[in-house]
């Protein structure tokens, strides 16, 4: 009884939590120029593509889920370059063999992947995902306090993140700046079964180690820790900086200690949430169950340990 009462009070506190440290502005507010600090947000990979049925059944739910967590977590989908999928961006494909880096298979689609953890495969595993977010939430002790700036003029979006200080620099780390696209059209003559565009498009990053080479994929890089990406046809878009693990270093770590170590987003992006609009009805409920789940595994664990102490 007294883990299940404790379990509940852990759901409670859970869901108040208050929101992490990220910006959302709405486009017709943008003007021009924001800074944003932060650090404390999970990011959560989804893993992808156009012609998916499940994935486009999903995609307009995730953009609702994004938003009532409050940028507590800062979102990214990856789409494969499969020449079916109509996006196939270089950049995720980046990231996509990044995950291998890990020793892990390319995922079935849709899959998510919180704080560089567990794959969780198709919608189903919803309850997982949300678990995961709320465990990494409470497990986070400490975090990279990111500092980024965003500006625009009438071509280009450009980002820069404040260099960490001499005793703040983590050996085999790097700060990759991820350019994300909203509302990306879903051209003609690609198989298509959901909206005419998606959200949370990776289009673009650059990658900026603390010992190394900086690199960038359809972006350009101005300077130590800053990246530009094109922004003509783009209305909606966030920016993503995560300070993460080396590509090489994910080799010699395993998925118990490579989360990243900071996460910060900067969203120029309407609202998805209308006036009396709801969160889609089976989420709340799976939020409630993982995190039930969540706290009582965590206390049934210590009571067992202290029984057998």
């Amino acid at each position: 009884m007294g883990a299940t009462r404790t379990a509940v009070i852990l759901c409670c506190i859970l869901l108040m939590m208050p929101f992490a440290n990220a910006r959302s502005i709405e486009p017709s507010e943008w003007d021009g120029w924001a800074v944003v600090e932060g650090g404390y947000s999970i990011l959560v990979e989804e893993y992808t593509a156009t012609w998916c049925p499940r994935c486009a059944e999903i995609d307009p739910d995730l953009g609702i889920v994004a938003e009532e967590h409050g940028k507590r977590i800062a979102m990214v989908s990856y789409h494969p370059d499969d020449g079916i999928d109509a996006f196939g961006p270089e950049a995720a494909q980046h990231r996509i063999q990044r995950l291998k880096s890990l020793d892990r298979e390319t995922p079935g689609y849709p899959s998510f992947v919180v704080n560089n953890g567990v794959i969780r495969e198709d919608v189903s595993s919803w309850p997982d995902v949300t678990s995961d977010i709320l465990r990494a939430e409470s497990n986070q002790r400490a975090y990279t306090k990111l500092t980024v700036t965003a500006q625009t003029n009438e071509t280009h979006l450009t980002v820069t993140v404040m260099p960490p200080k001499g005793n703040e620099i983590v050996n085999d780390t790097q700060y990759t700046i991820l350019f994300v696209e909203h509302k990306k059209g879903v051209a003609e003559g690609f198989d298509n079964p959901g909206e005419k565009h998606r959200d949370r498009v990776l289009v673009g990053l650059a990658e900026f180690p603390m010992d190394g080479e900086m690199f960038a994929i359809d972006a350009s890089i101005e300077a130590p820790f800053v990246a530009s990406y094109p922004i003509q046809d783009m209305e909606e878009w966030s920016v993503i900086v995560v300070h993460e693990y080396t590509e090489e270093a994910l080799k010699n770590r395993t998925i118990m200690n490579s989360q990243p170590l900071g996460v910060v987003e900067l969203a120029v992006q309407s609202s998805v949430l209308e006036e009396g609009t709801e969160l889609p009805v089976i989420l709340p409920v799976m939020v409630f169950l993982a995190v039930g789940i969540l706290g009582l595994v965590t206390l049934q664990s210590k009571e067992k340990v202290r029984e057998e102490e």
